[in-house]
């Protein structure tokens, strides 16, 4: 008599739900969802607390209120408000002899309280109290003629809040007991702003996440928003690289193009994502969409920065002098070794830094080229996100500017990349404990600041926590690693669009059918997704 044979369990390994039972209609179908419960230690206890996993006939996606993106935007907003009262207390006012309500940074209060941020000081900093064109207005320094320091659309924005900050103030001045100076409603309205961008942001990468969803939490619940969400004016230029993936993802190179152009009008570095994209357009020999792409990118950049440009280009230029003529941040390797040995041959000083400028170039440009060529060799075709997250993560490692705040560049790509909820979140949890750390540091050891080489434990551990993320990519898109967005997606890249998933190009040897081998760079034959 021969043994029963035990029916295969249709929930797959990686934690979805069961496929092919009537209930999924298609690959983004809610059913499909990939539920933390089953892959996330870290989420289990969590999810346990709030009455356990779904169960294995649950129907799920038929919540009318607590769907996932309203679950995620609430807690974005819960972690928007920690970052606004970390800052709070860096826009309280104090009247003046003259009995002018100004901002009160007392005792160096934005040390202190590592509520320090780029919005207050620059309200007036810049000009931006008193109305203008924010590329007309200027001041001396010594010898020097100063102007606005940001990219032109980064520039626009702080007008346009400055200008919505002098027509509503009057009405806020008028309250009664108002004790808010200008300044401080001016960083109120930015916050507002930055907010909302923040939740469109949070809205594009839950569809970029698909059927991973939840790893969406990752970007909505990052310790770094509390730090620096309103730090500066960094929130945009993220929003921008979303929604040109996202623009990528529904088959819309050009429209990503627009928005990678827009992006690098608000910084610099949407412009690398074009990197990656250009990667898969030679592995796929679909460089049509890139060239699109590129094309529309240089176009809207160019539509935005002209007039400026013509108009004032000493202000235009402020940004392109300024970088290249400081000298290495406080958090950046460069300073660490610095610090650490005493030695400054990379940077002979602000105003000069050849050697600095030099040696980071070369170094950035190398890993691009590095990234680039792995990116053609690996055997399984690469993912977007791990391309992207390559070079954000090396531009940051190796430039020699870090403001901390430029570590929420790397949040949205590191989760689409590598959804390991544990690692990243320690990473995000000491990333974030490097603002305090550089404000107390700056506070100077005659205030009691804290040692240089205390600030360096918690840079170096950072850094080692990237480099050891970078290596674990590396090793996801070498096979060695299970890819669990891929297991989620039918071993797929939900965001590669029209670059497709067959390669026409790689540097590997491959083997024909006669079990000779191509000579690299030879044109390869279309494979499947396991290589």
């Amino acid at each position: 008599m021969k043994a029963p044979i035990r029916e295969k369990d249709p929930r797959p390994s990686d934690g979805r739900r069961p496929t092919g039972t009537g209930t999924d209609s298609g690959p983004s179908h809610p059913a499909r969802r990939v539920s933390p419960a089953t892959t996330e230690p870290l989420a289990r206890g969590f999810i346990g607390f709030l009455g356990g996993p779904v169960g294995r006939f649950a129907e799920v996606g038929r919540s009318r209120w607590w769907t996932p993106l309203r679950t995620l935007i609430f807690t974005a907003l819960v972690f928007l408000s920690f970052g606004f009262l970390s800052k709070a207390n860096c826009i309280q006012g104090a009247r003046g002899e003259d009995g002018t309500l100004g901002i009160d940074w007392s005792g160096n209060r934005q040390y202190v309280s590592a509520c320090y941020n780029d919005l207050v000081p620059l309200f007036a900093g810049r000009g931006l109290d008193v109305g203008g064109f924010p590329y007309a207005w200027s001041w001396q320094e010594g010898d020097l003629t100063r102007y606005l320091e940001y990219p032109v659309l980064t520039g626009l924005f702080q007008g346009a809040m400055g200008w919505l900050t002098r027509l509503t103030w009057p009405l806020v001045d008028a309250l009664p007991g108002n004790t808010l100076p200008q300044a401080g409603w001016y960083f109120a309205l930015t916050a507002l702003a930055l907010s909302a961008l923040w939740v469109l942001t949070i809205r594009i990468v839950a569809e970029l996440a698909g059927n991973r969803i939840w790893d969406t939490i990752l970007v909505a619940a990052s310790p770094l928003v509390i730090v620096h969400a309103f730090t500066n004016w960094d929130i945009p230029s993220i929003a921008a690289v979303a929604a040109a993936m996202l623009a990528v993802k529904r088959g819309h190179p050009l429209w990503a193009g627009v928005l990678i152009g827009a992006g690098t009008a608000f910084k610099l570095w949407p412009l690398y994502i074009l990197g990656a994209y250009l990667v898969l357009a030679v592995r796929g020999g679909k460089l049509r969409p890139f060239l699109g792409m590129l094309g529309t990118a240089v176009v809207t950049w160019l539509a935005v920065n002209l007039p400026v440009m013509l108009a004032y280009p000493a202000a235009w230029n402020e940004f392109l002098r300024l970088n290249s003529e400081r000298g290495w941040e406080w958090t950046t390797i460069w300073a660490v070794i610095s610090r650490e040995t005493g030695w400054s041959g990379f940077d002979s000083g602000p105003g000069d830094p050849v050697i600095l400028n030099a040696v980071t170039f070369l170094l950035f440009a190398a890993a691009c080229l590095a990234i680039a060529a792995f990116g053609l060799w690996v055997e399984r075709r690469p993912r977007v996100a791990e391309l992207v997250f390559l070079i954000v993560a090396c531009f940051l490692l190796l430039n020699k500017v870090w403001s901390p705040q430029y570590s929420l560049w790397l949040v949205v790509p590191a989760v689409l990349a590598l959804p390991r909820w544990r690692l990243l979140l320690t990473w995000m949890a000491v990333d974030m404990l490097v603002w305090p750390m550089v404000m107390w540091h700056m506070l100077g050891a005659e205030n009691n600041g804290i040692p240089g080489q205390l600030l360096d434990v918690v840079i170096l551990t950072r850094d080692g926590l990237i480099v050891a993320m970078i290596v674990l990519v590396v090793r996801q898109m070498m096979g060695r690693s299970p890819d669990k967005v891929r297991a989620a997606h039918d071993g797929r890249d939900p965001l590669a669009g029209p670059f497709g998933e067959e390669d026409a190009f790689t540097l590997r040897p491959r083997r024909d059918a006669g079990g000779g081998e191509r000579r690299e760079g030879s044109p390869a034959t279309p494979v499947g997704d396991d290589g």
